[in-house]
């Protein structure tokens, strides 16, 4: 038997990380706090549906891409009874509602968005033409030529290092008041613009879909793979602290006082609870003392899932409606827009005849639902209740009439998130993708502390499903190689 690997944490990189170490011919031990894998890549059923939280678009789903390869080897296209899972790819990104009562089609074929763009504002005519352009060389080739993949990459990397700058500075670009407040409503003002262009540039290659089944599915599957390698998995196992030993990590305790000895320990939990609680403070570098002071995050969110009983495909699956009349959140948030999304595409979230539908509002403000859940309970579960009713009357304007149509209601908020996964402040993604963020790397090994290593999405700014796997992957190889063995990445 090989040496023993703890993994804490069985979220996306940690199910990866404790697959390629096993295929690697380490004993592996999985550690999960809650009773389930797929940390914030999750689902949950209510009333006969399957409330869908993370995947909107996941970029590798198709063959020839950059990721492909590394989902098919962590078994995340393969459902239990064997079956592919289907991807689906949409004509639209997303539709987003201006306040002036316009909307605008996100589509995704680029030579139609780039039309659409000029005919909403000809007078930003050379700023539309040179997005249109920055998308076309972000999304890269499928070309099988390897030089031709090799320059389209070099071009590929310039136009998203000059993708970092701040949204609000790239939309004074734009003349006319619509398209500054196109960019301004879909990502936040300090994030940098390769956050909307990046998956919107991976539309026209459908390689950027929606795998039928949603988040937990695909999270199962690749457990269900990591299992079938020797993996051991511990749910309901929370950690809480990191054994060290004369600078190494030997294993970990548990909260009830268990201990589980290793010859290594990968955190892929919380970076926070990791770095301040499980190691109590004493080996943080300079570099996340600065990320934890000073960058960004992303938000939480209050999330309201509705069952309907009927049919929704003529609606669009992704639109940002705007509404004259605000909602304001308990935390105090003003919201005049949420996220909708229709999930009529994916019929296995719903009962057959109906349809699952999401509406999310992000916040930062996640210590007044902390606070309002842990002391003010019945206010809490009203102030949910409330909400629900808010956006069912706003969606009434979109969907059209509901009364009598809805059976089930849910409603998630940052104390939810932070009560099943334990992220610090509810942040559902990390590290914002900021300039000051997406410039630096952040240590995945620890000054001081050898045998230990912290992976995911607090490791790596910008966050995503694809670089919590390559994380997973990534340091696999490392440990392999720190051991003189010869990383694979095949059964």
């Amino acid at each position: 038997m090989g040496k023993h690997i703890v993994v804490i944490g069985a979220g996306i990189a940690g199910l990866s990380a404790a697959s390629y170490l096993a295929r690697n011919g380490y004993q592996v031990t999985v550690l999960e706090k809650h009773s389930m894998s797929g940390g914030l890549c999750t689902s949950w059923k209510r009333g006969g549906y399957t409330v869908d939280y993370c995947i909107h678009w996941l970029m590798g789903s198709r063959k020839g891409t950059e990721f492909y390869s590394m989902w098919q080897e962590l078994g995340a296209f393969t459902n239990a009874d064997g079956s592919t899972v289907e991807i689906i790819n949409f004509d639209q990104f997303t539709t987003i509602g201006l306040s002036t009562g316009d909307s605008l089609c996100l589509s995704s074929n680029l030579e139609q968005l780039r039309d659409e763009l000029l005919q909403l504002a000809p007078e930003d005519e050379k700023e539309i033409k040179k997005f249109y352009r920055s998308l076309k060389r972000l999304g890269g080739t499928l070309s099988a030529n390897p030089l031709v993949r090799t320059y389209a990459g070099l071009i590929q990397f310039a136009t998203m290092m000059s993708h970092l700058k701040p949204m609000e500075e790239y939309a004074k670009r734009f003349k006319n008041p619509k398209m500054r407040e196109i960019f301004l409503c879909s990502v936040p003002p300090a994030w940098s613009l390769v956050a909307l262009t990046l998956g919107l540039s991976q539309q026209p290659l459908k390689s950027a879909g929606y795998p039928i089944g949603g988040s937990l599915n695909l999270s199962k599957n690749i457990e269900r793979k990591a299992a079938q390698l020797g993996v051991t998995f511990r749910f309901n196992s929370p950690v809480e602290k990191v054994l060290v030993s004369e600078g190494k990590a030997v294993g970990v305790q548990l909260f009830g006082g268990e201990t589980i000895a290793s010859d290594y320990v990968v955190s892929a939990a919380d970076g926070y609870t990791t770095l301040y609680s499980m190691l109590g403070g004493q080996y943080i570098s300079s570099a996340y003392q600065e990320a934890y002071e000073q960058y960004l995050l992303f938000p939480s969110t209050v999330m309201v899932a509705l069952g309907i009983r009927k049919e929704l495909h003529q609606f669009v699956h992704s639109s940002t409606p705007y509404f004259e009349q605000p909602i304001v959140l308990a935390d105090g948030t003003i919201h005049n827009s949420f996220n909708l999304n229709v999930y009529a595409f994916d019929p296995t979230l719903a009962p057959a005849g109906c349809t699952l539908v999401t509406v999310l509002f992000n916040t930062w403000e996640w210590e007044r639902w902390e606070t309002l859940a842990n002391e003010r309970p019945q206010e809490y579960e009203a102030e949910k209740k409330r909400i629900a009713e808010e956006v069912i009357k706003r969606l009434e304007a979109v969907l059209g009439p509901l009364n009598g149509l809805i059976d089930m209601v849910d409603v998630s908020t940052p104390h939810s998130v932070i009560r099943y996964t334990g992220n610090y402040k509810g942040s559902f993604e990390g590290f914002a993708p900021t300039k000051a963020s997406l410039s630096k790397r952040l240590p995945k090994t620890l000054e001081g502390l050898s045998q230990f290593a912290m992976i995911g999405q607090w490791t790596t700014p910008g966050g995503g499903l694809p670089t919590a796997a390559k994380d997973g992957r990534d340091i696999a190889r490392c440990i392999c190689k720190q051991d003189g063995k010869h990383f694979s990445g095949k059964d």
